[in-house]
């Protein structure tokens, strides 16, 4: 059952994209580089729990979330925009261009996982545990060290900044929904055999939740799909190198025309 989601919009460009957000993020990550570049018509939008948006009905799951993305594609009357998946919104993404190829022109996967290690698991399964534990501030503290990159905790000295950011953009009630339905998620790579649409899957070198083999599975069971790494770049690479990340995009993006 689909329910009414946050969307905003910015740019006029001809080509749209549309960005599923990952795990804890909200349009406000995104805000920044869409107004910084209008040559695109971007479409941002909180998941369900998330940001502005409500929780609606329980418990969530993979296809939950497809039904959600394509009712803002309605919304928003886009046509064939390129879907951008971060993290969590690239498992979405896998699924949405599996079966729903023909509502995009390409994908980008950005810091995409290849398949449930027991590392990545521990990491999960810890936040969650935080949440359970102390709430939503607790829980962004546990992910901080491995979500925020060294570049950006360079830049920004003030942790507790940081941390009320995530606090300020999510909903205990959704979190706990979202872990507990990923918690049922299939393989990935039942969806990536199934895509045939053009796809770039990008990630950082120094990204402690996804790694190498990561991208080159996805490289591996997307046909044609071309694989990028941005050295000295951690999980949040968009923020991390949000220059050379547009300039990749945008390469993408011109050759699908």
């Amino acid at each position: 059952m689909t329910i009414e989601l946050h969307t905003e919009t910015y740019g006029d460009g001809p080509q749209e994209v549309i960005v599923c957000n990952g795990l804890s993020q909200s349009t406000a990550n995104w805000r920044g580089l869409a107004r910084a570049n209008p040559q695109f018509r971007w479409i941002l939008y909180d998941a369900r729990g998330h940001g502005k948006s409500k929780v609606g009905p329980k418990p969530f799951n993979l296809d939950l979330h497809v039904e959600d993305l394509l009712h803002v594609l309605d919304k928003t009357e886009a046509v064939r925009p390129v879907l951008m998946g971060f993290s969590h919104g690239a498992r979405v993404s896998l699924r949405a261009a599996a079966e729903h190829g023909d509502r995009f022109t390409g994908v980008v996967l950005v810091s995409c996982a290849s398949q449930q290690t027991p590392r990545r698991k521990a990491h999960v399964t810890s936040w969650h545990r935080c949440l359970e534990i102390g709430g939503v501030r607790a829980m962004a503290w546990a992910a901080l060290p491995n979500i925020v990159g060294r570049k950006i905790l360079h830049k920004i000295k003030d942790l507790e900044m940081l941390v009320d950011g995530s606090v300020s953009r999510n909903q205990e009630e959704g979190l706990r929904h979202m872990f507990r339905g990923m918690a049922g998620y299939p393989e990935a790579r039942l969806d990536a055999e199934r895509i045939g649409l053009p796809t770039l899957v990008l990630r950082g070198d120094e990204d402690p939740l996804v790694e190498e083999r990561d991208s080159r599975e996805l490289g591996e069971w997307i046909d044609g799909a071309k694989t990028v790494t941005f050295q000295e770049c951690g999980h949040t690479l968009p923020l991390e190198e949000p220059q050379a990340f547009l300039e990749t995009v945008e390469n993408f993006i011109d050759g699908l025309t």
